[in-house]
């Protein structure tokens, strides 16, 4: 590996250029006009505070004329187009200068030696100024993930937001784009140049692949996760990902029968993927299998493909098996698939009844969902499953074994159990010992942790092959919650979560007992914007909290003076934007009731 200074793209690329609109009609515009427009976008990147309290800003008064109100937010009826831009969630600062830039250009000219300049656009004059935290290599190889070679009937790209969805593009252009951002990458921090989480296509078909792979291996040596539907895993490309080690794939196998995924992945060569599983495992390449099982042309084929395609995948030895429960937006739902939570149940039971014979964890996506309606199962520290030949697996720790002391620490939680196991990952230690209750009795369990072989591996694995269902709920979410209402002084609070969460909820804020004095309310918000079964609050926009606030209003009398939600639908950028580049703070300027954060991350594993 080197310091990637092997390679030099050019000075400047498109990467770090970016259009200014034509300004609107000189005639229309005014200074007041311009001061007006710059302090709305401001707000929509800070938050104005008085000591430690937010303020809350909807319009200003010029020092020129104290007695005229500006206001600044649009009324009920203008609601904004979503983005089409996925730098308008990760850099809005580019957005903001280039609005800036926009109004200026409305009111003056621009000169270079007495004469005007037409101005188009502009570069960053030093990117590295820009760098921010990202996901390290994986957002990088995302940049190649804009395009896909198959058409699957349940693909979430088809639905997803315009801001989100991947778009191709001359293909030489996005290289250099991507050779650009290798340049600038810094491997230890994994600082990059506005990083982006679309969701992705297939990375693995884009035509300079091979290429990205080998400059990216020169600048750093962590793991390249690479999520892929298979059928570009020829015994070409996979000796390219063997040369480029370490590596993981998330293989999206979906159906085991070639004639099943020609027709629900438009897959016309699907030997291809269904044969690499056998080449992966013999270039021992570790691996997860991602099965997506579809109600075609009915659910019983549905039940008795998944099973076949269980076995398939268990035989070829991947680290674990993820079953994604099948989703549907609103605007895809066929008269013929209806999306009930039978349908889920059913198959959640079929899974559990495949792990009892299952050689590898087997785990459900969203995984809450196996849990969610058993509060007090969420965060035990049960196992789901190990991985074959991981430290954890050669000690001798098994599917339902509870965690009771790792290290000698004591562990009552699933996340005190993630974070312990972490730390011991990549520690310098070499054996540490687990306490676990076993069919109601406890033993303790030396682990060696440098003992492992494929399909494990530590670069990919952060719990020395422990694999637990999802990641519990913070159990500190009350005491958060708690304090927002107390820094806030409300006493009738609207608390909005998910299908998935409430639950939790409900019984740890009955349990607390610590909110006696606040008239407080829980309200599941309608995922109307994805609609369907949509049911993670992670997907949720700020259209669909405005909407669910209203009709609780409307439904209930009751005006809260605090509307408290979770961090997580607006986890995805770090500018507290949804996934249709709207930023959380147009809760309260369209309701005119104070709106706050509680931090959570994201449940979707």
């Amino acid at each position: 590996m080197t310091n990637g200074s092997d390679f030099n793209p050019p000075e400047t690329t498109d990467v770090y250029r970016f259009p200014v609109a034509d300004p609107p009609d000189r005639s229309a515009m005014n200074p007041d006009h311009l001061i007006g427009l710059l302090f709305k976008a401001l707000l929509d990147l800070v938050i104005p505070v008085h000591g430690d309290q937010d303020v809350f800003v909807d319009g200003y008064k010029l020092l020129s004329d104290r007695t005229m109100i500006h206001p600044l937010f649009s009324s009920r009826e203008d609601i904004p187009e979503p983005a089409t831009d996925s730098l308008e969630l990760y850099e809005p600062r580019i957005g903001f200068i280039q609005g800036l830039l926009q109004s200026l250009l409305g009111l003056i000219d621009l000169e270079s030696g007495g004469r005007a300049v037409n101005v188009d656009g502009f570069s960053l004059k030093d990117p590295s100024r820009w760098l921010t935290p990202s996901n390290g290599a994986s957002d990088i190889l995302a940049h190649a993930a804009t395009r896909c070679n198959l058409d699957c009937l349940f693909c979430y790209n088809k639905t997803s937001s315009p801001v989100s969805a991947p778009k191709a593009g001359n293909a030489a252009k996005e290289f250099q784009q991507i050779r650009s951002r290798i340049h600038h990458y810094v491997p230890g921090s994994k600082l990059s140049i506005f990083p982006d989480m679309k969701s992705p296509g297939e990375s693995l078909s884009h035509p300079h692949i091979k290429d990205i792979l080998r400059k990216l291996r020169s600048r750093t040596g962590e793991c390249f996760r690479i999520s892929t539907h298979g059928s570009t895993l020829t015994p070409e490309m996979i000796g390219v990902l063997s040369d480029c080690r370490p590596v993981y794939l998330d293989i999206s196998i979906n159906s085991a029968s070639p004639e099943r995924r020609r027709i629900l992945m438009g897959d016309h060569h699907p030997e291809i993927a269904l044969s690499s599983l056998r080449h992966l495992e013999k270039a021992e390449i570790p691996y997860s299998v991602v099965i997506v099982p579809w109600p075609y042309p009915s659910a019983d084929a549905m039940f008795r493909d998944l099973s076949e395609t269980l076995d398939f995948a268990a035989a070829h030895s991947p680290t674990l098996i993820q079953i994604s429960l099948p989703g549907w937006a609103g605007n895809r739902i066929s008269r013929d698939i209806q999306p009930d939570e039978s349908l889920w149940t059913g198959l959640t039971g079929h899974i559990r009844s495949f792990r009892d014979r299952a050689d590898c964890p087997v785990v459900v996506r969203p995984g809450l969902f196996e849990d969610y309606l058993n509060p007090e199962r969420i965060n035990e520290p049960v196992l789901a499953g190990v991985i074959n030949n991981s430290p954890l697996a050669r000690a001798g720790l098994r599917k339902g074994d509870r965690m009771v002391k790792i290290n000698g620490i004591p562990v009552r939680t699933r996340r005190k159990a993630r974070t312990l196991l972490t730390v011991l990952h990549q520690s310098d230690l070499t054996a540490t010992s687990i306490t676990v209750q076993r069919a109601g009795e406890p033993i303790s369990i030396p682990v060696p942790l440098r003992c492992f072989a494929y399909p494990y591996s530590p670069e990919a694995a952060t719990h020395l092959g422990a694999v637990f269902s999802h990641s519990g709920i913070p159990e500190q979410w009350p005491d958060l919650l708690r304090q927002t209402i107390s820094s806030r002084k409300a006493k009738r609070v609207l608390v909005l979560t998910s299908k998935l969460i409430r639950p939790f909820m409900e019984k740890a804020i009955r349990a607390d007992g610590g909110f006696s004095a606040v008239d407080l309310y829980l309200l599941t918000p309608e995922n109307r914007y994805f609609g369907g079964n949509i049911c993670m609050g992670d997907l949720l926009v700020v259209e669909d909290f405005i909407v669910a606030v209203e009709d609780f209003i409307k439904k209930s009398r009751v005006r809260p003076d605090l509307v408290i939600l979770p961090s997580s639908p607006f986890h995805i950028s770090g500018w507290g934007r949804d996934l249709t580049g709207r930023v959380y703070l147009d809760i309260e300027r369209r309701l005119g009731i104070p709106a706050a954060l509680v931090e959570c991350d994201p449940l979707l594993d």
